[in-house]
């Protein structure tokens, strides 16, 4: 398909076009993770919002992301828009102070576009350790996945954020959803040359973060990482350990370890390798951030997902702003038989398809992380030699509770 750019300003500029296919060589780029990232280095993070309702979930979760002088954030903030009938050419246009994009946009699209622009922008200013840069993509969502895409491999970035496809009523339950969001979330986390992660704003862009001086103890945001094992936990638990360098946060990691029922049910020599390379990445956040205050940790066994949703509503009903978790698509654990029998969003994996669904958790956001997945599977195994970098500190005793 045919992506054009167009870059207006008040000179007459060029209009160059750049052909994108599907079936385009990628040109490879290093750090297609949060977990593959030195610490000390550039986070690049593609933001995608398909209207002014998942700007400020967006941009909390951007916000949390913490970014830093030594580790800052260059955010790709994208209004994704759908191709008018009138129209046949995708457009992605790049917005800056000298845009003029008077006739490419209908009156609505061209206010809703200028209060998200603007938002992002308060974003950039409010933290010199953040650069935001601001476009629109407009396209059939048919295709829309390709661009998002594209424009993750063209921009280097480590992770997508997407919002995800239903509404959030007032009383925190889920509304009516939109399929064709549904169906680009699907296609991006299929193609995604990067992590993805998706977020349920469930109240976590209407808390607006203070920049009073705080004593150490009382923080602003609750959060929780609930860990079960392999690479897209993995992926979760790092993003978990750069939002827990935030001031405002206090972090939660609950591991949950099968009981001997569960693991009797396992010998593979796949799941047994992955299991050894959670426990080494658990025992090196353990050891080099369980120093910090505002991190806690905790083990749980559980045998079933019954009693996932026992133990983690143990932690604490409408205790957390905000749970991450790994997506888990594909993995198969006994810790979780019985939660994606009766679920009905694939997207969110079958703990965060059980959250969304509670009514524990009815004012909790949601982070459902999924790790980049390389078709011949380097990637992972590369990383599977070698832990995780994720700060320093020393080792806490560890609380572990039998359900």
């Amino acid at each position: 398909m045919i992506l054009t750019l167009l870059v207006m300003s008040c000179l007459i500029e060029p209009i160059i076009a750049l052909a994108y296919k599907s079936t385009k060589k990628i040109t490879r780029h290093m750090n297609r993770s949060i977990k593959g990232s030195e610490p000390d280095t550039e986070i690049r993070i593609l933001a995608c919002v398909h209207s002014m309702r998942n700007v400020m979930g967006t941009i909390s979760v951007l916000h949390l992301s913490n970014g830093t002088n030594d580790s800052p954030l260059s955010v790709f903030a994208i209004h994704l828009i759908e191709l008018s009938k009138r129209s046949t050419t995708t457009m992605l246009i790049v917005h800056d102070d000298k845009n003029n994009d008077e006739g490419r946009y209908n009156n609505q699209s061209k206010n809703e576009t200028a209060n998200i622009i603007r938002a992002f922008e308060n974003l950039e200013k409010t933290n010199n350790a953040v650069a935001v840069q601001t476009m629109s993509v407009i396209s059939p969502y048919a295709t829309m996945h390709v661009d998002i895409c594209s424009l993750a491999e063209d921009k280097s970035v480590n992770l997508i954020i997407l919002p995800f496809h239903k509404e959030v009523k007032g009383d925190g339950r889920m509304g009516n959803g939109n399929s064709n969001f549904s169906n680009v979330n699907m296609n991006v986390l299929t193609n995604a040359p990067c992590s993805v992660a998706m977020i349920v704003d469930r109240g976590i862009g209407s808390k607006m973060f203070d920049s009073q001086e705080k004593f150490p103890g009382n923080f602003a945001r609750q959060i929780a990482m609930l860990f079960i094992g392999g690479p897209d936990d993995r992926e979760a638990l790092a993003y978990a350990w750069r939002m827990a360098s935030h001031p405002d946060v206090c972090l939660t990691v609950a591991r949950f370890v099968p009981g001997e029922q569960a693991t009797e049910l396992s010998h593979d020599v796949s799941v047994n390798r992955e299991r050894r390379i959670d426990d080494e990445h658990i025992e090196d956040f353990k050891e080099k951030l369980m120093s910090n205050i505002g991190i806690n940790y905790t083990e749980m066994v559980v045998h079933n997902g019954e009693e996932i949703i026992a133990a983690i509503r143990s932690l604490g009903e409408d205790y957390f702003d905000l749970y991450i978790i790994g997506r888990r698509h594909g993995e198969i654990s006994p810790v979780t038989e019985g939660l994606s029998d009766w679920g009905s969003c694939p997207e969110l994996g079958a703990i965060g398809d059980t959250l969304v669904s509670s009514n524990f958790a009815l004012h909790s956001s949601v982070l459902v992380v999924q790790h980049y997945v390389s078709t011949d599977a380097i990637h992972e195994m590369a990383d599977g030699s070698s832990t995780c970098s994720l700060g320093v500190g020393t080792k806490h005793d560890v609380q572990r509770y039998d359900f």
